[in-house]
């Protein structure tokens, strides 16, 4: 592919040595995807030092683009083919430092010393929460750290939510088992009526006949994660989270994605200060 001359010109003012036109330059080449993948070929071993570094950042912001439009897909389905994987990936999310293949590894490790378990009811699955000492939290935490897998398996500490979504990966029977929400408590419930409830402490209960009860598709469960990480942003009064998960939320990667945002952040990039950044 031949780049355009406009870009071959924004090229040109890599090298720039003012921050604000290099952060100008390098906003405008992310609106030329196809075009850049190119120029980082070409540039990226370029012997001025200012001008790798800028296209190492720019590299580094279709990765984080790319990410969060497989998250963006994965929490479209209803039923997600992959619920640990998509549990991974907002672990990524959040912790978007830490390293992919470490983080995949120590799952897999989990889930490979958990298949050795038999899991066919909720009994075994509550025999293995307890014996694994995993303690579900409140789902009113605001920590990120509860809703993001790597760190609660970790821990073994983890919002309800999150533990609840685990469960049903390692029940791995959609036609058995369903997440609910009873008395605003989540819990799985098999195709006999009982429910795993992991507020405080494991416990199974059977619900009278006709107990409400709200049921949650395992789509929905992993967005409600998702949104409560957007609310541990917001507490955390970190722009880049926030607007990083917003974009996984509406798929959206658009300046505009923030117009009906409250204040700060509706007010535009000149308001955020040292809030700006390409990612």
């Amino acid at each position: 592919m031949s780049l355009s001359p406009e870009t071959l010109q924004l090229a040109s003012m890599l090298d720039d040595q003012d921050n604000d036109v290099g952060l100008n330059v390098l906003a405008q080449l992310l609106n030329r995807e196809d075009e850049v993948e190119e120029l980082s070929r070409i540039l990226q071993e370029y012997p001025d030092p200012l001008v790798r570094k800028r296209i190492h950042t720019l590299q580094n912001a279709f990765v984080m683009r790319r990410r969060r439009r497989q998250i963006s897909a994965m929490l479209k389905e209803a039923v997600p083919p992959d619920i640990i994987g998509t549990l991974i990936s907002l672990h990524l999310l959040w912790f978007d430092k830490d390293n992919p293949a470490d983080i995949r590894r120590d799952v897999e490790k989990f889930m490979e010393s958990a298949a050795a378990f038999p899991m066919t009811s909720l009994d075994d699955l509550e025999i293995f929460m307890r014996q694994n000492r995993f303690l579900p939290e409140n789902e009113t935490t605001i920590r990120p750290e509860s809703y993001c897998l790597g760190t609660v398996i970790f821990h073994r500490l983890g919002a309800t939510s999150t533990l609840m979504a685990l469960g049903l990966a390692l029940l791995n029977d959609e036609k058995k088992y369903q997440a609910v929400r009873v008395l605003g408590q989540f819990a799985i419930r098999d195709e006999r009526g009982r429910v795993l409830l992991g507020h405080g402490s494991w416990r199974q209960e059977s619900l009278p006949e006709n107990f409400p009860v709200e049921y949650w598709p395992v789509g929905k469960l992993l967005r409600y994660i998702a949104v409560t990480l957007l609310s541990c942003a917001v507490n955390s009064d970190s722009y880049r989270y926030v607007m990083s998960i917003t974009r996984v939320l509406t798929g959206n990667e658009e300046k505009n994605v923030f117009d009906n945002f409250p204040y700060p952040y509706c007010a535009g990039e000149e308001m955020l200060g040292d809030g700006k950044q390409l990612f």
